[in-house]
């Protein structure tokens, strides 16, 4: 497999590989969520810097991409209680250190619920990782339609969030939009026009992006639950007043407001990339320039001699790719991550000599979001639509997969053979609609709660949308 050799098998138990730590680590009544390691902390971890710990700015974010679409929603639970317990923690933090209402966190935490600025300067005021976080209790209710779950207990974080936010924003001078600041896109630099190096910077992309996910988020949800009118209309007027995302002079996706030199390209990092995933502010059908800008920033990153290759970075590659429906490019990072970066043993690891790794270091989230990035390869569902086969590679010529959830309540099992679709089974609790995608063809469905509907290839013919 290092030298490019594939093994289907292998990336089906390394699927259900990543299920299988999920559901081992995290469960209803566990403590903590999933930090680092998990909760296997071989002692190697905590001697350094990063320590076993929770990381905002993507690592326990990775944990938990897959729980949702692998079908493990109820792995969350100890996730959302301690999301809840930074929301209280963080009003002390917004109120003691930004003199602004609602709630915030920065870049680490802890089982004591740690929400103040890292001490770090260049990394450790990422203020936006709260919202991030908590996208996962978004995706739980897109996901699911628990209603009593959005009232009860995701609105009422949003809700705090955006009135820290709306406290906390600057008008720019120079361009009149909207911004965080002082913030960082962690955990990288930028050169300064002087020459200099500098992390800090007004608007970052990251902080960009996940302000218009928490505004869009409340907006939809206040139309849902019939709540908060005075609010809403502040958020929408203020979300009309965020920057746009821009693409910088060598045709990437810019990481900051300005177009500043990058001060490590081969940074492991890609923050601002969140707009392509798990958000779906970046499309290859609905924001194309966007998307191929997303591809520079890739490209650039993975063309440097030095590219900083880590397990989680890697899965995040896997991701990245199979929104761009790229399953080539996503399948060569699923063997990169693979070969490179997976013990005999199947678990992910930290290279030496990376990020303050003094050796090679049992990492979980290339578990979990590389078995992600397997489920977005074949099944997508963040847009208007369930997406069949998105990102198929050529390496996987026939298969199937079965029980894979989709957002709006459906579970979906399907086959193909010779990379083509064979069948599809969309089933559901409750009754729905949905638009289902093959290619660029789609067809609606409604679902009757409690049974399911089979599609097969014919079904798409001349349903071009």
């Amino acid at each position: 497999m290092a030298k490019g050799a594939d093994d289907p098998e292998l990336c089906v138990l390394f699927f259900q590989y990543g299920r299988y730590l999920t559901i081992a680590g995290s469960r209803a009544n566990s403590p903590l969520p999933l930090a680092l390691q998990g909760i296997w902390n071989d002692g190697l971890a905590s001697s350094m810097g990063w320590t076993d710990d929770f990381h905002l700015d993507i690592n326990t974010e990775q944990n938990y991409w897959l729980a949702e679409v692998g079908n493990l929603s109820e792995s969350q639970a100890p996730l959302f209680a301690l999301i809840e317990k930074l929301s209280n923690s963080g009003r002390q933090t917004a109120k003691e250190l930004y003199g602004s209402p609602g709630w915030v966190s920065h870049v680490v935490t802890n089982p004591w619920d740690y929400t103040a600025p890292g001490w770090g300067l260049g990394w450790g005021i990422f203020v936006t990782s709260g919202i991030w976080i908590a996208l996962q209790m978004w995706e739980h209710f897109r996901f699911t339609g628990d209603i009593h779950f959005l009232r009860d207990r995701a609105y009422p974080i949003f809700r705090e969030a955006a009135e820290f936010f709306l406290a906390y924003m600057v008008q720019h001078p120079k361009y009149g939009w909207l911004v965080t600041g002082p913030s960082v896109s962690p955990e990288n630099a930028f050169r300064t026009p002087a020459g200099g190096t500098c992390s800090e910077s007004m608007g970052p992309t990251c902080d960009r992006v996940l302000v218009y996910a928490l505004f869009s988020i409340c907006l939809e949800s206040q139309s849902l639950l019939s709540v908060d009118a005075a609010l809403g209309k502040r958020i929408e007027q203020a979300q009309k007043k965020l920057s746009p995302l821009k693409i910088g002079k060598y045709g990437q996706l810019q990481e900051w407001l300005e177009d500043y030199e990058e001060a490590i390209p081969n940074h492991r990092h890609t923050t601002h990339l969140i707009a392509l995933y798990p958000e779906n502010q970046i499309s290859p059908e609905t924001t194309p320039d966007l998307a191929h800008a997303a591809r520079v920033t890739l490209e650039r990153r993975l063309n440097h001699a030095d590219w900083e290759d880590t397990e989680w970075t890697r899965a995040n590659f896997v991701n990245f790719y199979a929104r761009l429906w790229d399953g080539e490019a996503a399948h060569k990072h699923l063997l990169g991550l693979l070969s490179n970066a997976t013990e005999d043993n199947l678990l992910t690891y930290s290279r030496g000599g990376v990020a303050g790794a003094s050796q090679n270091i049992f990492a979980i989230d290339g578990n979990t979001a590389g078995a992600a990035g397997i489920a977005e390869m074949l099944l997508q569902s963040q847009a208007d639509s369930i997406h069949l086969l998105p990102a198929l590679p050529s390496a996987w010529p026939d298969g199937s997969i079965s029980g894979l959830c989709a957002r709006g309540g459906f579970q979906v099992s399907l086959r193909w053979r010779s990379h083509r679709l064979v069948s599809v089974t969309i089933s559901s609790r409750k009754e729905g609609n949905c638009s289902v995608r093959y290619g660029n063809n789609r067809v609606a469905v409604q679902v009757s709660a409690g049974s399911s509907t089979q599609l097969t290839h014919a079904s798409f013919d001349n349903k071009r949308a």
